[in-house]
């Protein structure tokens, strides 16, 4: 929400307790009439005004509303628009003497010479009308606020909708890119990625074969991390949210499967040598144990990590929150835990592929990327090997449409295909050495395809570079103890 929608909104809120005194609301019955005679009289004032005023409730004149939803639907109908079909639109919705009769009509086509500067006329015209959006909900709150049996938390949530509603008609009458402007971003962009001397484009993932193969996540990139039940998806999610938040980037989540204190015991089990068992169950064996942990909690709570717990969040909660991070955190990067855990009222399947377009809407909206995490569905246990392809996404059609990069996660020995007893499985996937699990990536709309190699470290719970924190006693076993990696 701009700073602008907050201060019309407190200026709507001491102005409402006056609307019974005779205030008039805000309101360009001029600019309104013009508009609509421009729309009249020329093709592009129609294409010009629909790009930017989506409905006619934006109109406060209920004569201008009729005859903007009449030049609407023959524009959706690809029929001719000018006074005689307008008329007869009107007339079939029963809404012509409502609004004045043809000659109405026709008195609106001579108040303009052409479509001239309509794009700013139509950009007043909402302006006052988000105005009176503001004074109406202005209200509202007042009237709310007096009720002592409103629950105050409920309150603000609907506050934060009805707002989010309101600034929804900021992004949709924003002009996009032109096509010249585009074209001549090309180069500058090459040459940039030509000189940057392999530093990272996006965001860092914290994987150097990640980073390689992505060149980082990059903004306006809807990312889809796919797993079974226990395959480490959150303990990728917090790789990518330390290497971003320690490289400056700050980082907004909604966690709906963990909490808060949950995932920050997450975070010290990827960031140091210590077991998940020994942060969650045992403690430690020494007591000199603790003065690492004392350095690793005390590096890790100066990060720009911004993280929503709440259970059973619905999508525009998690868009409002989502803009509130990116408002006063600058968020560069933001992790959906999980993407069908998202509450509401229509069916899984349905509300799985609306939160994945709201996701794919909200990285493009605020230009970083955002990566959601999503089960699978049983299928893939009748897979060979198991193996997950992203038709095995629970819930898949609305996610990979929507999805710019589809990941799914993969650990052989998950499923009891041990490297000595299946090396044809280890081979396929291009593992080698001490790589035991793999990104197999099935979508990639700016890249390509393929296994990316990885190492999981189970007792720690966490994804590395293959090679990273492995150390082997004499008969070359992997010890299974805390150390320090200094």
């Amino acid at each position: 929400m701009s700073e602008s929608v907050n201060k019309a909104l407190s200026k709507a809120q001491t102005n409402v307790v006056g609307l019974s005194g005779g205030k008039i609301p805000p309101q360009a019955i001029d600019l309104e009439e013009t508009v609509i005679g421009a729309m009249l009289i020329d093709k592009k004032g129609v294409d010009e005004c629909l790009e930017i005023i989506k409905s006619g409730e934006v109109f406060y004149r209920e004569a201008h509303r009729f005859i903007y939803e009449a030049i609407k639907e023959l524009d959706s109908n690809n029929e001719p628009i000018d006074l005689l079909t307008v008329s007869a639109q009107l007339k079939k919705v029963g809404k012509l003497e409502i609004v004045g009769g043809d000659f109405q009509l026709v008195k609106l086509t001579q108040k303009v010479a052409s479509s001239a500067h309509i794009d700013y006329h139509s950009r007043i015209v909402i302006q006052k009308y988000i105005l009176r959006q503001l004074i109406k909900l202005g209200n509202e709150v007042i009237q709310k606020a007096y009720d002592e049996s409103v629950d105050v938390f409920s309150a603000l949530d609907d506050v934060g909708v009805e707002l989010d509603k309101i600034n929804d008609i900021f992004q949709k009458g924003g002009a996009s890119m032109t096509w010249e402007n585009a074209v001549d971003e090309v180069a500058p962009r090459v040459e940039r990625l030509t000189n940057n001397q392999g530093q990272l484009t996006g965001v860092d993932t914290g994987l150097d074969n990640l980073n390689r193969h992505f060149n980082g996540w990059q903004p306006t990139d809807l990312i889809i991390i796919g797993a079974d039940s226990g395959m480490g998806k959150t303990a990728l999610a917090m790789t990518h949210i330390l290497a971003a938040a320690k490289a400056g980037h700050p980082v907004g989540m909604a966690s709906m499967e963990m909490s808060t204190v949950q995932l920050a015991i997450r975070a010290v089990a990827v960031d140091s040598q210590f077991h998940m068992k020994q942060l969650t169950q045992t403690g430690f064996e020494k007591t000199d144990y603790f003065q690492k942990l004392t350095k690793v909690t005390h590096e890790l709570r100066g990060l720009p990590v911004h993280i929503d717990d709440r259970p059973s969040l619905t999508v525009p909660e998690m868009k409002r929150k989502a803009r509130q991070m990116k408002r006063k955190h600058n968020i560069q990067l933001f992790i959906a835990d999980f993407i069908q855990m998202f509450s509401g009222d229509e069916d899984d399947i349905k509300l799985t592929g609306i939160a994945a377009r709201e996701l794919k809407n909200l990285a493009k909206e605020l230009n970083i990327p955002v990566i959601a995490l999503s089960q699978l569905n049983r299928e893939v246990k009748k897979a060979k090997y198991n193996i997950p392809s992203k038709h095995h996404l629970k819930n898949s059609s609305g996610v990979e449409e929507a999805a710019d990069v589809i990941m799914l996660l993969y650990r052989p020995e998950y499923y009891g295909f041990g490297q000595s007893s299946y090396p044809t499985v280890w081979q396929e996937l291009g593992l080698q050495g001490d790589e035991n699990a793999c990104g197999i990536v099935a979508k990639n709309r700016n890249g390509g395809l393929g296994n990316i190699p990885m190492r999981y470290v189970a007792d720690k719970t966490k994804y590395v570079d293959p090679g990273e924190y492995v150390m082997v006693d004499s008969n070359n076993n992997e010890v299974n103890t805390v150390f320090d990696a200094e």
